[in-house]
């Protein structure tokens, strides 16, 4: 900055007279004396020119900048996430009557998540999602990225996705084609629809995934026993018995079949919650109930010897291959109840799950933005100017401040010592 000190001809005669009415009104009379700001006025006012120029150019080379710089666009898309409902599938537990007072528990809401803004923020920043708008928008060739992993920070650092408090969620995504901002702020929507198809993200999601496990393996397990039922039926010549026997066993199945329900509900329940949970204290008692019941009667009712009135005879008293058909029987029936009850909850887990995945909801999609975002050329460019004005203003004082010191002989000698003695050293270097 040679320039600063030499402005015009008239300037330098200027800055003495306000430099001489400054020293004769003693603005650096001494290092005690305080500062008159109209003293300042004067030598900012001889300067005037000086600090306009200088503030000018530094607006007019910043104006540059900014029109070189390339311009950057923002679109932003609003979407409304998924709500968690509550499951119809639980109102099927009544019809297997004792388990009728297991589904007033209200379990589905036990099923729901916590944060759902959170987990569909965290889809939409997964690697399954961004990949997918690289490979769309060949964005490895838009950011110059040789890597996968480059284009990914590049497009996370263009990207914003914040949840709002009226639960809807805002993508932003900044790019210097308009036409592909917005595009890609839609995209980050379709991918999450995407993504969405195939997790079990909503609670009717994990429902139907348990239950179709459940179900195959209920329909495996009843075609076995068919085929030992049919077994039996070659081995001992029963095809239909009849009596008390047939009592006996028609309970057991029907105390195993509400164990194993409550079993399979048991494990709906703990995809979410944990043991503490009410409905599951309250469930793990009724299983321990029907289990000591079933015992009861697998090893004979202790009272039914002594009631001639008692009409269920201890299976202990069964003729051996009655017993054993009726037990092929038995398991039969008891597969077959548990296989219709898991295909109905796998039914209406199916339908809750078609429910809640058409619920992402676009409140406003992304339009083409047709003003840029950056950079602000008018507020930089008058920044720009504010600071070359304060700039060049404190440099005219300390200017005039140094010429005020030097014009005082003990301290011009000083001066001039120290000048010398760097001299020195640097000649000794």
């Amino acid at each position: 900055m040679t320039m600063m000190p030499t402005d015009t001809n008239a300037e330098p005669v200027a800055t003495e007279r306000a430099d001489s009415v400054a020293a004769s009104q003693g603005i650096a009379a001494g290092p005690d004396d305080s500062v008159d700001l109209l003293d300042l006025a004067l030598v900012l006012g001889a300067r005037k020119r000086f600090i306009l120029l200088f503030s000018f150019v530094a607006a007019l080379l910043t104006a540059i900048v900014v029109l070189v710089i390339p311009v950057t666009f923002t679109a932003t898309t609003t979407m409304l996430p998924p709500q968690q409902q509550e499951s119809s599938g639980m109102a099927m537990l009544g019809q297997l009557g004792g388990l009728a007072s297991l589904a007033g528990g209200g379990a589905a809401s036990a099923l729901g998540l916590k944060n759902p803004d959170d987990l569909y923020i965290g889809l939409l920043q997964s690697e399954n999602v961004m990949d997918g708008i690289i490979r769309r928008f060949d964005l490895m060739r838009v950011y110059k990225a040789k890597k996968l992993g480059d284009a990914r920070k590049a497009l996370k650092s263009n990207t914003k996705i914040l949840s709002e408090k009226s639960s809807l969620i805002g993508i932003s995504v900044e790019d210097h084609d308009a036409q592909r901002a917005a595009e890609m702020a839609n995209a980050y929507v379709d991918g999450l629809h995407d993504l969405m198809s195939h997790l079990a993200v909503t609670s009717a999601a994990q429902r139907r995934m348990f239950f179709e496990q459940q179900v195959t393996q209920e329909k495996n397990k009843l075609t076995d026993a068919e085929v030992a039922l049919e077994e039996t039926e070659k081995k001992t010549g029963i095809i239909q018995p009849q009596g008390q026997a047939q009592a006996v066993i028609a309970t057991i199945m029907q105390l195993q079949a509400q164990i194993s329900a409550s079993e399979v509900e048991l494990g709906a329940l703990r995809t979410s919650a944990t043991d503490q949970n009410p409905e599951v204290v309250t469930l793990q008692s009724q299983i321990a109930a029907l289990r000591a019941q079933l015992a009861d009667f697998e090893k004979g009712h202790p009272e039914s010897a002594a009631m001639d009135e008692n009409v269920l005879t201890p299976t202990s008293q069964v003729p051996a291959a009655s017993l054993e058909y009726l037990r092929r029987m038995r398991d039969v029936r008891y597969q077959e109840t548990l296989f219709e009850f898991m295909t109905r909850q796998y039914e209406m887990a199916k339908v809750d799950e078609a429910k809640q995945g058409q619920m992402i909801q676009v409140v406003d999609p992304a339009l083409v933005p047709d003003r840029r975002s950056w950079p602000p050329r008018t507020l930089l460019t008058l920044l720009a100017f504010i600071l070359g004005a304060m700039f060049s203003s404190f440099w005219v004082i300390l200017e005039s401040a140094y010429r005020h010191t030097m014009q005082d002989p003990e301290t011009a000698m000083k001066m001039h010592q120290l000048r010398q003695m760097l001299r020195v050293r640097r000649s000794r270097i």
